[in-house]
Protein backbone atom coordinates (compact mmCIF):
# COMPACT_ATOMS: atom_id res chain seq x y z
CA UNK A 1 0.00 0.00 0.00
CA UNK A 2 1.64 3.51 -0.96
CA UNK A 3 1.84 6.44 1.90
CA UNK A 4 -0.22 8.96 1.38
CA UNK A 5 0.94 12.18 0.61
CA UNK A 6 -0.20 15.15 3.00
CA UNK A 7 -3.40 17.19 1.13
CA UNK A 8 -1.56 20.54 0.23
CA UNK A 9 -3.90 23.20 0.84
CA UNK A 10 -6.98 24.17 -1.36
CA UNK A 11 -4.90 26.90 -3.42
CA UNK A 12 -2.57 24.15 -4.76
CA UNK A 13 -4.84 21.30 -5.35
CA UNK A 14 -4.54 21.62 -9.29
CA UNK A 15 -1.05 22.22 -9.55
CA UNK A 16 0.11 19.30 -7.51
CA UNK A 17 -2.46 17.31 -9.41
CA UNK A 18 -0.47 18.08 -12.86
CA UNK A 19 2.86 17.89 -11.40
CA UNK A 20 2.23 14.02 -10.25
CA UNK A 21 1.16 13.50 -14.37
CA UNK A 22 -2.83 13.10 -13.32
CA UNK A 23 -5.17 14.71 -15.42
CA UNK A 24 -8.73 15.73 -14.30
CA UNK A 25 -10.29 13.07 -17.06
CA UNK A 26 -8.25 9.88 -15.07
CA UNK A 27 -9.62 11.19 -11.81
CA UNK A 28 -12.63 11.66 -13.52
CA UNK A 29 -12.94 7.81 -15.18
CA UNK A 30 -11.58 6.14 -11.90
CA UNK A 31 -13.93 7.84 -9.60
CA UNK A 32 -16.57 7.90 -11.49
CA UNK A 33 -17.30 11.28 -10.16
CA UNK A 34 -18.74 14.73 -13.45
CA UNK A 35 -15.54 16.23 -13.89
CA UNK A 36 -17.63 19.54 -12.65
CA UNK A 37 -17.38 18.57 -9.53
CA UNK A 38 -13.89 17.61 -9.03
CA UNK A 39 -12.96 21.10 -10.83
CA UNK A 40 -15.11 22.55 -8.19
CA UNK A 41 -13.11 20.60 -5.32
CA UNK A 42 -9.85 22.04 -6.83
CA UNK A 43 -11.23 25.22 -6.82
CA UNK A 44 -12.66 25.22 -3.29
CA UNK A 45 -16.16 25.90 -4.38
CA UNK A 46 -17.85 23.39 -2.02
CA UNK A 47 -21.18 24.99 -2.80
CA UNK A 48 -21.39 23.30 -6.29
CA UNK A 49 -20.82 19.79 -4.58
CA UNK A 50 -24.27 17.74 -3.33
CA UNK A 51 -24.60 17.99 0.36
CA UNK A 52 -23.98 15.54 3.26
CA UNK A 53 -22.54 12.31 2.76
CA UNK A 54 -22.27 12.66 -1.07
CA UNK A 55 -19.74 15.76 -1.07
CA UNK A 56 -17.68 14.32 1.80
CA UNK A 57 -17.39 10.62 -0.50
CA UNK A 58 -16.80 13.12 -3.45
CA UNK A 59 -13.53 15.17 -2.07
CA UNK A 60 -12.62 11.78 -0.23
CA UNK A 61 -12.55 9.86 -3.67
CA UNK A 62 -10.68 12.71 -5.44
CA UNK A 63 -8.17 12.56 -2.39
CA UNK A 64 -7.59 9.21 -3.18
CA UNK A 65 -7.70 9.18 -6.82
CA UNK A 66 -4.55 11.99 -6.71
CA UNK A 67 -2.72 9.67 -3.90
CA UNK A 68 -3.72 12.90 -0.85
CA UNK A 69 -3.96 11.85 2.41
CA UNK A 70 -7.89 11.41 2.54
CA UNK A 71 -8.54 13.28 6.14
CA UNK A 72 -6.71 16.07 5.47
CA UNK A 73 -8.68 16.78 2.79
CA UNK A 74 -12.03 16.05 4.37
CA UNK A 75 -11.10 17.99 7.55
CA UNK A 76 -10.58 20.81 5.09
CA UNK A 77 -13.85 20.31 3.46
CA UNK A 78 -15.85 20.04 6.99
CA UNK A 79 -14.44 23.34 7.94
CA UNK A 80 -14.61 25.72 4.75
CA UNK A 81 -18.11 23.81 3.63
CA UNK A 82 -21.20 25.26 4.04
CA UNK A 83 -23.48 23.88 6.80
CA UNK A 84 -26.08 21.62 6.09
CA UNK A 85 -29.89 23.22 6.89
CA UNK A 86 -31.67 21.43 9.34
CA UNK A 87 -35.02 20.66 8.36
CA UNK A 88 -38.00 20.76 10.70
CA UNK A 89 -38.98 17.14 12.18
CA UNK A 90 -42.77 16.17 10.37
CA UNK A 91 -45.54 17.16 12.73
CA UNK A 92 -48.08 14.44 13.86
CA UNK A 93 -51.01 14.77 12.95
CA UNK A 94 -53.46 16.70 16.61
CA UNK A 95 -55.32 13.57 17.86
CA UNK A 96 -58.04 15.57 18.43
CA UNK A 97 -58.70 17.19 15.33
CA UNK A 98 -58.67 13.24 13.88
CA UNK A 99 -60.89 11.86 16.96
CA UNK A 100 -63.53 15.25 15.70
CA UNK A 101 -63.21 14.61 12.01
CA UNK A 102 -63.84 11.21 12.83
CA UNK A 103 -66.69 11.69 15.03
CA UNK A 104 -69.07 13.65 12.84
CA UNK A 105 -68.36 11.38 9.50
CA UNK A 106 -71.22 10.27 9.89
CA UNK A 107 -73.13 13.32 10.00
CA UNK A 108 -71.43 14.64 7.00
CA UNK A 109 -70.81 11.93 5.08
CA UNK A 110 -68.54 12.41 1.92
CA UNK A 111 -69.84 10.94 -1.50
CA UNK A 112 -67.40 10.00 -4.18
CA UNK A 113 -68.86 10.77 -7.63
Amino acid sequence: MTARQPAPTLACLAECRRSKGVSLSQISEATKISRRYLEAIEQGEFKALPGGVYGVNYVRQYARAAGYDEEDLVAAYRQLAPPEPLEAAPQAPDPWACRLRDSLSWLFPIRSA
